[in-house]
């Protein structure tokens, strides 16, 4: 019995057919080998074949306009193209190659050279249809999350195991699934379990040619039915040209900047970048593009056989969730000390273990937003609040002919203090702000610059702060456009949106009776009213959740009743707790399309 006789004997297809009449017909079928990257069946053509995978791998993906969704993954002896071919009609999605195959094809002239085995054979095949027609009705159309992953460290980068082994850690708790770390150019020992469904292989690469091609796609074909999730770590002197070898293998591309490191041109959709903090060239961070700290500390530690330090694993697990499709956004919206809420918010999230992501602040949303970002603790940021409450006097300018309330100087020197030089792309967790660009009316996305002008501009508030200039840009608060910025958080790469309005529905604050101070209390409730409006239909446009909390009769400008502002914040979060976290289970159990806003100028 010879090869292709052996192979047609697995396919379930050709159960009823006995082996000698196999080695019959299997002059009828011939052999096509198609590299990785390479399209077998496209979506919109008709088929003229049935087809049976021998060797490799394939994803079965469908084009929605400019998105692509990957309905299967097809591993050996799978059967495809045959609906297209007993219907006639155009096959349905592209049929990919991820790993090299090899296929054997059975055209249509050939199915009519079949004779008395042609009625087994179509049996064979509807049967193959209806079992795939259940298992569409049972599991739905989406595939179920099985990347491989492929790292492509530069040559200053500090953890070379570490990371990787973080990863398919964060992978294997989120997946539940057996993880598999391979690290390609080592020679340490062979596989081994270091954890709950983590595992951790070395591959010893001799040669960089196509013999690592072969070896290595046998071994992902191979480690697939065990392993749903593969992380290949390429390491050593020839880890760039281990990289290049084998990408088209990868379903993620993760490229690690040491030091100093260039990044790609361009990122694709299922590309991220971890920069180290060190002299990073980042332009912005995001979902699949952040900074990473205490690399080679981390190394050390693995290396050591103790765990990784923290602030490495939370963008090991940040990256791993990006991979799933579960990363989370927290928009922060304006509101003056109204704003105070969001750190009741952020206790609670964070207090019931749900990670965030990235983050996107509008005005006081963008002060609270940057301070947790740059790494300030909820506790340090309590002790921000509490001094400040009660000296917002000190902001105060007492020059009226200036028309601001705040002073520029005294704003400036306390934000110095507490942000330094430090920019906005060199967050510990991914931060934008928002403005409005006053001479065009258009939004305007800060994710760059010092802090300090990110902020400056964010709270401009005409009345409080002049506008800010920012080369041509003459940039106010983005309340009077988007004060709840949720569109920013998608277009971050968060799939699962919490948004935060803090422009309070009036509820009991009281009027002043007084003239002209009650035409001004009319306008603010003018601006506070359309504010609330605007931010909360915006926001439920774009947004998972959206807590707006009860203020009761404090004020906007009450900066001293920070706690009991804290306190409506913890109080809103607390009573939606139960269900934010439903909400992204069923995320991470299924998946979800986010709305896509339309872009902003930056």
């Amino acid at each position: 019995m010879n090869d292709l006789v052996q192979f047609l004997a697995t396919v379930p297809v050709f159960h009823d057919v006995p082996a000698e009449e196999l080695e019959e017909i299997s002059t009828l079928f011939r052999e096509e080998t198609y590299a990785a990257g390479k399209m077998v069946l496209r979506q919109g053509a008709r088929s003229h074949a049935i087809y049976f995978l021998r060797s490799g791998r394939l994803a079965v993906r469908v084009q929605k306009g400019e998105k692509r969704e990957t309905v299967a993954f097809l591993q050996p002896p799978a059967l495809f193209g045959e609906l297209s071919y007993i219907t006639g009609r155009p096959v349905s999605a592209n049929v990919e190659v991820s790993v090299d195959a090899s296929v054997v094809v059975l055209s249509s002239e050939a199915m009519g050279q079949l004779g008395s085995h042609r009625d087994a054979v179509l049996r064979g095949i509807l049967t193959a249809v209806a079992e795939r027609l259940h298992d569409t009705v049972t599991k739905g159309t989406k595939a179920v999350e099985s990347p491989v992953v492929l790292l492509r460290p530069d040559g200053n980068w500090e953890a070379p195991r570490a990371f990787a082994v973080e990863l398919g850690r964060a992978l294997s708790r989120q997946h539940g699934q057996d993880t598999l770390v391979a690290h390609l150019g080592s020679d340490e020992a062979a596989a081994k379990q270091i954890g709950d469904n983590l595992y951790v292989a070395s591959v010893e690469v001799e040669s960089v040619d196509g013999g690592l091609r072969a070896d290595v796609a046998k071994r992902l074909v191979e480690n697939k039915t065990r392993f749903p999730n593969i992380v290949l770590n390429p390491i050593g002197p020839h880890a760039a040209d281990i990289a290049d070898l084998i990408h088209p293998f990868a379903d993620f591309h993760g490229f690690l900047l040491g030091d100093g490191g260039e990044p790609p041109a361009s990122i694709q959709e299922t590309a991220f970048v971890v920069a180290s903090s060190t002299n990073s060239k980042l332009p912005a961070l995001k979902g699949n593009q952040q900074l990473i700290w205490d690399a080679a500390a981390s190394e050390k530690a693995h290396l050591s056989g103790l765990p990784a330090l923290p602030r490495f694993v939370r963008v090991a697990e940040s990256i791993g969730r990006f991979i799933s499709g579960t990363q989370v956004g927290l928009a922060l919206g304006g509101g003056a000390a109204w704003g105070w809420a969001h750190i009741g918010v952020l206790r609670v999230l964070e207090g019931a273990g749900l990670p965030i992501d990235v983050v996107a602040g509008c005005s006081m949303g963008t002060v609270i937003g940057s301070l947790r970002c740059s790494g300030l603790g909820l506790g340090e940021i309590q002790e921000v609040v509490d001094y400040w409450s009660i000296r917002t006097k000190k902001f105060l300018n007492w020059r009226a002919w200036q028309l601001c309330l705040i002073s520029e100087k005294v704003a400036r020197r306390v934000f110095t203090s507490y942000w330094a030089a430090r920019h906005v792309n060199h967050m510990e967790i991914p931060f934008w702000a928002n403005a409005v660009d006053i001479k065009t009316g258009k939004e305007f996305t800060i994710v760059d610059d010092p802090i300090i002008d990110c902020v400056r501009a964010s709270i401009a508030l005409p009345g409080l702060l002049p506008p800010f200039q920012r080369g041509e840009h003459l940039l106010v608060d983005a309340g009077i456009m988007d004060p709840v910025p949720a569109g920013l958080i998608r277009r971050m790469g968060a799939k699962y949106a919490i948004s935060v309005n803090a422009m309070a529905r009036l509820e009991s604050q009281k009027m002043s009776t007084r003239y002209p101070m009650n035409i001004l209390d009319v306008m603010n409730r003018c601006m506070t009213v359309m504010g609330h409006e605007v931010g909360q239909g915006r926001a439920e446009e774009l947004s998972d959740v959206v807590l707006t909390p009860a203020l009761g009769d404090c004020a906007m400008l009450a900066f001293a009743r920070a706690k009991e502002i804290i306190e409506c914040g913890r109080k809103i979060a607390e009573e939606n707790l139960p269900a934010i976290l439903a909400g992204y289970e069923r995320l991470k159990g299924q998946g979800k399309t986010a709305p896509q806003p339309a872009e902003a100028n930056n």
